[in-house]
């Protein structure tokens, strides 16, 4: 990932670190210590290597608005993001951040998204502080409607991230992609090709997913069709969402890891290229059958 005259430059598969929260999946209390003492070294670790490794040669990205699990977690008042945007610049020694993203905008009102927290962003930009400027969330009409309120304000959004919205169940982001480029966004990232836990064999989906009684049936299907053909199923999703990004629909695609052999396993699952093997493709189709009826279902959020 790199930066060129304030210009993103996105690799095709982001990774996600969502999981080391251990909402996703068990994880060693150990290695999350020890991830959480990493973020807060990293920005130590970058001014130490300031003249090997310049600024301009990495992105750093960062959300505001959301500080916990529930809705009243949520702050985006002026002050707050200010606030936050000026400890990111301090944890991180930098004096600019090249992406903040609005996070979870749809557990608060439009008018505090649009009204508080991105003008102090874009107040931010105007400076230097913030070369891009998104928001993030699940439900896609309300990503619309914040895209369309800031293109007709004259203040476009630069990014927007989504997230379970091009995967095996749901493919909405396809249909959504022309509208936001439409309101002048110029980067479209598209997360959760394994829909947060439910396209997975290796663990069941956490107890919290949102997915209703029959989604979650028919994914433990789709689970035990693949397992019976000898397939992952979490390969075959994650590489049906990345073969299906076609005329460059998204920027990237973010995958949640929680450890080395999964960014490892990502990797090949990219360069393998789109599924060719008669199995698999025959089984791809099949699970695409088995979800066909979800296709335009979504879960509440919040």
């Amino acid at each position: 990932m790199t930066v060129t005259d304030q210009v993103l430059i996105l690799p095709k598969l982001g990774f996600g670190a969502g999981a080391f929260s251990g909402r996703y999946n068990e994880i060693d209390e150990k290695a999350a210590a020890e991830a959480v003492k990493e973020s807060f070294d990293l920005g130590n670790a970058l001014h130490a290597l300031r003249d090997e490794m310049p600024r301009e040669r990495y992105i750093l990205s960062t959300k505001v608005g959301r500080y916990g699990a529930t809705p009243a977690d949520c702050d985006y008042s002026r002050d707050r993001v200010m606030a936050s945007v000026a400890e990111s610049l301090r944890r991180l020694h930098t004096d600019y951040l090249d992406v903040v993203l609005c996070h979870d905008v749809e557990f608060v009102s439009l008018a505090e998204v649009t009204g508080q927290a991105l003008p102090a962003l874009y107040d931010l930009k105007s400076q230097g502080v913030i070369r891009q400027v998104g928001i993030s969330g699940y439900p896609l009409p309300t990503l619309l409607r914040i895209a369309e309120i800031q293109h007709d304000c004259g203040t476009p959004l630069d990014v927007v991230f989504s997230y379970c919205h091009f995967n095996l169940h749901n493919r909405q982001f396809q249909d959504y992609a022309p509208r936001f480029r439409a309101f002048g966004v110029k980067y479209l990232i598209n997360a959760s090709p394994l829909s947060m836990g439910l396209l997975r064999a290796s663990r069941d989906p956490p107890d919290w997913h949102p997915a209703n009684d029959a989604l979650r049936a028919a994914a433990r299907e789709a689970v035990a069709l693949c397992r019976k053909r000898g397939l992952d199923i979490a390969e075959l999703a994650t590489r049906f969402s990345l073969d299906g990004n076609t005329d460059g629909m998204f920027d990237t695609t973010v995958l949640g890891i929680s450890n080395a052999h999964e960014i490892r396993q990502a990797v090949e699952w990219l360069n393998a290229g789109p599924v060719t093997d008669p199995v698999a493709a025959e089984t791809l189709q099949d699970l695409l059958e088995i979800f066909r009826p979800f296709e335009a279902y979504t879960w509440p959020s919040p």
